[in-house]
């Protein structure tokens, strides 16, 4: 392909709203991005930018290993912060970042594992719940509690077709960024309810039942609730090379004990849930809470897992291979690009020491480009500029 065209240089297409309805009038932005896998979608017009200069899929463009570092159009990653309460949005409030061709290390706490899009051919990008667990004392994969003995597993007693609205395996739970909350099916409030009110036991307190009014919490009572745990249907290949990697869920015995799930295989995922992200504050009323998690959606409808699902997470959408990829991340801009530009330094200082011992003879200059050629390698982000991901 063409070396000299500007990868984001293109006639962009897009609509403009004629009608207001309200729904955005509490918003910072009047607009949607639109990223699915459908004609129009912002990414797949800058994938036929790329291919009208000569791109071509799977040349060049990295294989299912994710460490590949190109530019691959048909990818791109979100990853959602959760920032502390603004009264005052007009300024504005940085929420993560979005990388285009890829997906940036950099970003990532834990390796990034793959899960299915059991829609990979076009639409919304959907994924298979196998199982739900809940954990006690809250936490992250990568941060779990601090004692292990006292953290116990209780499963979400549903099976499959209940998790997910449906028995056609080729359907499955939307992901979809635009939707703050997550909506399941309503099948499971009861199993739900039921593995929450076993947590507690006889416990008092404005959460040992499971529900969504409005209460008063401290920041540590929110952070000790469960953890939602969710397994999802991995992508078989592109996780061969990451069998020990704490996003799998054979890295998960202790959560398996008590439920042998033979429909669980080695190459599914887990993907965690803390309470933190699922118990909204309130802005009207700082200190109380909501959880925001509703199970509302008939069964043969398509259930959503909304933003409070992602959050925390890169999450890359690989339409090209059809699937999508979990790491667990700070997704805090500002520390992104202050963690960046020290690497940057740090390997200019490098190449001067190098330089400097090498006499800057040709052999040393060569061998340089190609150093610096391997520590590029060693990042997902396939742009390095500082477009690579673009707080909002």
């Amino acid at each position: 392909g063409r070396k000299d065209f500007d990868w984001m240089d293109f006639r962009l297409s897009f609509g403009c709203q004629t009608k207001v309805t309200g729904m955005f009038r509490k918003q910072l932005e009047d607009g949607i991005m639109g990223m699915d896998n459908r004609k129009g979608s912002f990414w797949l017009q800058l994938h036929d930018h790329y291919k009208r200069n000569g791109y071509v899929a799977g040349a060049n463009n990295g294989d299912d290993d994710d460490d590949a570092a190109t530019f691959d159009p048909t990818q791109f990653s979100l990853c959602f912060d959760r920032q502390p309460l603004s009264m005052d949005l007009r300024p504005g409030v940085g929420s993560g970042a979005l990388t285009l061709g890829g997906t940036d290390r950099l970003l990532h706490n834990t390796d990034m594992v793959y899960v299915n899009n059991v829609t990979p051919h076009a639409g919304w990008y959907s994924v298979r719940i196998k199982a739900m667990f809940l954990r006690t004392h809250g936490g992250t994969l990568s941060e779990p509690h601090e004692d292990k003995k006292a953290v116990k597993y209780l499963r979400v007693d549903a099976k499959e077709d209940t998790l997910n609205g449906s028995a056609d395996k080729s359907r499955g739970v939307i992901l979809d960024s635009g939707t703050t909350d997550t909506y399941l099916p309503e099948l499971l409030k009861v199993p739900f309810e039921d593995a929450w009110k076993k947590v507690f036991g006889d416990s008092k307190g404005a959460m040992t039942k499971y529900h969504h009014n409005l209460v008063e919490m401290t920041h540590d009572q929110v952070k000790s609730l469960p953890t939602i745990l969710l397994v999802l249907s991995g992508h078989s290949s592109s996780n061969e090379n990451h069998a020990d990697a704490v996003g799998m869920a054979r890295s998960h015995k202790d959560m398996f004990k008590e439920s042998k799930l033979a429909s669980i295989s080695k190459s599914d995922v887990v993907v965690a849930i803390p309470p933190a992200h699922y118990m909204e504050e309130s802005s009207t009323y700082p200190g109380k809470y909501t959880a925001r998690l509703y199970f509302t959606e008939r069964y043969g409808a398509q259930s959503i897992l909304g933003s409070n699902v992602l959050m925390g997470h890169e999450v890359n959408f690989d339409a090209g291979k059809g699937r999508v990829g979990f790491s667990e991340s700070h997704c805090d801009y500002e520390r992104y690009v202050t963690e960046r530009n020290a690497r940057r330094a740090q390997e200019q200082h490098e190449e001067g020491v190098a330089s400097a011992q090498n006499g800057a003879s040709e052999l040393g200059t060569t061998d340089l480009k190609q150093g610096e050629k391997e520590k590029d390698d060693s990042s997902t982000n396939a742009m390095g500029s500082d477009l690579a991901a673009s707080g909002w």
